[in-house]
C-alpha cells in the first residue's frame, strides 16, 4: 500500500527528532547560535558576506530602541491565519509600525510583509489563499526514494518565493534597515543542528542577483520541511575556508524565535521605570495550540505521526512560554493570538495546501485581527509541562479539558 505524503513526511521528521536525540559528537562552537549577517556597506558595522559571528549583540548593532516586535510562527498552510490576523489588525486602525519582525517556517514567508507593513496585505492574501500544493512541491518518484534527500522536488516553491521577492522589495527593506528597523528568518543548520538567525535587511542592502538570490535561498531554506523538500545549500566563505551549508525549515529548532539582543534593547535604562517603557511584544500563532484529541490506531504510521505532531505542539507552547519570561524581563507587554481551539476547519495536514481551507483560515484571522486583535496576554502555559497536572495512586483522573482562555 503506498503512503500518503503527509504520513511518509512525518514518518521521516520523526526518524529525524529521534536522531537528533542521541548522543552527538562535540563541535567546536560558541556558546550562542550563530548569526548571518551581511551588513549594509554605508550601515553603522561592516561585515564580509558569511562571516560568522557568534556574540548576540553583533546581530543587533544598529538596532534602534524596539517599541513594537512582532514574531511570526511556524504552521504550514496556517499561515494563511497570520495573513489575515495583520490584514484585520490593519482595518481597526491601530496597528504599529514594528521595529522588529521575526519569521521562521511559514512566518518567514509572511516577514518580509508584514515588516513592510499594511499596504502588503494584500500580497499576503493573494499568496495564502491562491496557492495550491503543486505550486509549492511535486511528489518524486516512490522508486527513487530510498536515493533522494526528500519526498518532493521543491523548485515550484522556488519559482513562487521568486515571484514574490524583486529588487523592488529588497530596496524598500534596505531602507527600513538603515533606519534602524530590523527583519530577521530562522533556519536550521544540519550540521550543528542549531537555528541559525538571518538579519535579511542586511542581506537586502546587497543588489540582485547575489541579495535577491540570497533572500530568496534564505525563505525557502526556512520553509523547507525536513524529509519532504530538500535542504537548501549555502556556499559561504567561514574564517577564510570555502564551506557548503545545508539548511532546513526554521520551525526544526525554533517555531518562533526574537534574538535575545532585541529584549536587552527594549529594556528600561538605568533609571527608568521598567514598567514605563511602552514597549509591546506581539506573537501571531499560525495555529491552534493543542491538537485535537481522538483516537489513534496502533500502528506503525499513525503512532509516529500522532506522537510527532504532540512534539511540534508542545515544542510551540513552550517557547511562547520561554518569549513571555523574556519580554516581561524586558518590561514589555505581551500580546498572543492563536486560532481559536474550536475553529471548524478540516485540514488533511498542514502541508496540503486546499485553497478552500486556506481561504477559511484567512477568514478567520481576519476576523480575529478585527476583534483587537484578539490578544491573549499570557502564554497557555507558563512552564513547558503544561502546569502541575499529574497522576498518581490508584485513583486516577482524565486529563483536564484545554484550558477556557485558549483562543
Amino acid at each position: 500500500m503506498v503512503m500518503s505524503r503527509y504520513r511518509a513526511g512525518s514518518v521521516v521528521l520523526a526518524l529525524a527528532v529521534v536522531v537528533g536525540c542521541q548522543p552527538a559528537q562535540q563541535v567546536s562552537n560558541p556558546g550562542h547560535a550563530p548569526h548571518r549577517v551581511l551588513a549594509c556597506e554605508d550601515g553603522p558595522v561592516i561585515v564580509p558576506p558569511g562571516v560568522v559571528l557568534a556574540n548576540p549583540a553583533d546581530l543587533v548593532a544598529g538596532l534602534r530602541r524596539p517599541q513594537h516586535v512582532l514574531a511570526l510562527s511556524s504552521g504550514g498552510m496556517y499561515g494563511a491565519y497570520t495573513a489575515g490576523v495583520l490584514d484585520g489588525w490593519t482595518r481597526t486602525g491601530t496597528r504599529p509600525e514594528f521595529d522588529v519582525v521575526t519569521g521562521t517556517s511559514t512566518g518567514a514567508l509572511i516577514a518580509p510583509f508584514a515588516f513592510l507593513g499594511s499596504e502588503y496585505d494584500a500580497h499576503g492574501m493573494r499568496l495564502y489563499t491562491g496557492v495550491r500544493t503543486h505550486d509549492i512541491y511535486r511528489t518524486r518518484v516512490w522508486i527513487t526514494l530510498p536515493f533522494r534527500d526528500a519526498l518532493a522536488t521543491s523548485k515550484p516553491f522556488r519559482k513562487l518565493i521568486e515571484s514574490q521577492i524583486n529588487q523592488d522589495m529588497l530596496d524598500r527593506i534596505a531602507v527600513e534597515h538603515r533606519k534602524g528597523r530590523r527583519l530577521y528568518v530562522g533556519t536550521t543548520d544540519l550540521r550543528t543542528k542549531r537555528a541559525v538567525i538571518w538579519d535579511m535587511g542586511a542581506i537586502a542592502c546587497r543588489p540582485c542577483p547575489e541579495g535577491c538570490n540570497l533572500f530568496r535561498d534564505v525563505l525557502l531554506a526556512s520553509s523547507s520541511i525536513p524529509g519532504v523538500l530538500p535542504p537548501v545549500p549555502f556556499r559561504l566563505a567561514v574564517d577564510g575556508r570555502h564551506e557548503t551549508e545545508y539548511h532546513v525549515d526554521g520551525g526544526a529548532t525554533a517555531p518562533l524565535f526574537v534574538p535575545p539582543g532585541v529584549f536587552a534593547n527594549a529594556a528600561a535604562r538605568p533609571g527608568e521605570n521598567p514598567m514605563l517603557t511602552g514597549a509591546n511584544f506581539y506573537a501571531i500563532v499560525a495555529g491552534t495550540m493543542y491538537a485535537n484529541e481522538g483516537p489513534v490506531r496502533l500502528r506503525i504510521l499513525p503512532v509516529v505521526s500522532t506522537s510527532v505532531t504532540a512534539l511540534l505542539f508542545a515544542h510551540c507552547r513552550a517557547e511562547l512560554a520561554n518569549l513571555y519570561w523574556q519580554s516581561r524581563f524586558a518590561g514589555m507587554r505581551y500580546h498572543m493570538v492563536a486560532l481559536r481551539q474550536g475553529a471548524d476547519i478540516r485540514a488533511d495536514s498542514s502541508v496540503n495546501f486546499d485553497q478552500k481551507v486556506m481561504t477559511r483560515l484567512y477568514q478567520e484571522g481576519l476576523s480575529d485581527g478585527q476583534a483587537g486583535p484578539n490578544w491573549m496576554y499570557v502564554p497557555p502555559a507558563l512552564s513547558p509541562g503544561d502546569g502541575s497536572y499529574a497522576r498518581g495512586g490508584l485513583r486516577l483522573r482524565t486529563m483536564p479539558p484545554v484550558p477556557a482562555s485558549v483562543p
